[in-house]
């Protein structure tokens, strides 16, 4: 399997070189070069009506944090499953355990 996977890799490895060898661009350009218009150009700007202060104060609002959601969480636990089934002629009983997730609140 080892052998296997090795071919498999140099296989793999001289093909990519063979590809990048046949289709090997002159020159990369990464991104448009002479745009002016776009939206990065916006953002580098700076708005300078949002940091100046025209003298009015700032409008407070009380804000209640008394609203606690309750979460609910889970974890992982043992459960015991029990069968029952008939063998030679008596009722015999299996136990075994389960992993299950149990749901608990905080």
């Amino acid at each position: 399997m080892d052998r296997r996977l090795f071919l498999t890799g140099m296989l793999g490895l001289a093909g990519a070189a063979a590809v990048v060898s046949a289709v090997r661009p002159i020159s990369a350009v990464a991104g448009i070069p002479d745009a002016r218009s776009g939206i990065l150009d916006e953002l580098e700007a700076q708005d300078r009506q949002a940091w100046e202060d025209d003298g009015t104060e700032a409008d407070l609002q009380t804000v209640s944090h008394r609203y606690w959601r309750r979460r609910r969480r889970r974890r992982r636990a043992w459960r015991r499953y029990c069968r029952t089934y008939w063998r030679y002629g008596r009722l015999r009983r299996r136990c075994y355990r389960r992993r299950v997730w149990i749901w608990f609140r905080l």
